[in-house]
């Protein structure tokens, strides 16, 4: 008898685990192997850059699933710049994405030949957001060895969840989270911007744009690539 109670204790704790992960919900794939190609325009249209991500892990563990990636940048005329791996997870019914989709992939591609540590939060999104939902700030810190001039401090904060829109891009057409956001930077110029992204269930960033601290746009980045 006691061996009946463990297999079936060892059964419903096989069936619990993946119903606590569906609890979440993912704002981005969820499948190894997956690519994602984003484009990143200036304020006139024109291309300045491309980022491919692919989907190299997926963990499931006690009710989480955490995924890795691996984000190639390229600049306007195709040429790979630099590569890096972010993480994000969900857990609770909250998904978190690293911050450091944040920092400038240009910059850090010049920054190869320097020792510099990156440090932060993660940003959080509920699976249950609704139109006037205010959601968690975050930070990310860039640390340089032996440059304190260089360091450099990004909170998004004021993040609010506009409202639920339909957007088409190159990838498709998704229906979307619109949140909006302010950016400050801390650094030897200190800069003030806004940001909007429109986020897709099981998708990801569909469009996101910047403003200057003026409101005047300054760039955008489009979704326009997604291979399962």
């Amino acid at each position: 008898m006691k061996r009946l109670y463990l297999l079936v204790g060892v059964a419903l704790l096989l069936l619990v685990q993946p119903l606590i992960a569906q609890d979440c919900t993912f704002f981005f794939p969820m499948e190894e192997g997956t690519i994602i190609e984003l484009k990143h325009y200036d304020k006139k249209g024109k291309v300045t850059g491309t980022t491919r991500q692919e989907i190299i892990d997926k963990q499931v563990s006690a009710g989480a699933v955490q995924l890795s990636t691996k984000n190639t940048f390229f600049d306007e005329k195709g040429e790979e710049l630099m590569s890096s791996e972010l993480t994000m997870a969900c857990k609770d019914g909250v998904f978190t994405f690293d911050m450091d989709q944040f920092l400038n992939d240009e910059m850090l591609a010049g920054m190869e030949d320097i020792e510099f540590t990156i440090e932060g939060d993660n940003l959080e999104y509920p699976s249950k957001m609704k139109a006037g939902d205010v959601l968690k700030d975050g930070t990310i810190k860039l640390t340089v060895e032996g440059m304190a001039m260089m360091n450099m401090t990004t909170t998004v904060h004021n993040r609010k969840v506009e409202a639920i829109e339909n957007i088409t891009t190159e990838a498709g057409s998704f229906e979307c989270y619109k949140i909006s956001y302010d950016v400050f930077t801390d650094a030897m110029i200190d800069i003030r911007m806004k940001g909007i992204e429109w986020l897709a269930r099981d998708v990801g960033a569909v469009r996101s744009e910047t403003y200057n601290k003026n409101g005047k746009l300054t760039g955008y980045t489009e979704l326009v690539k997604l291979e399962k």
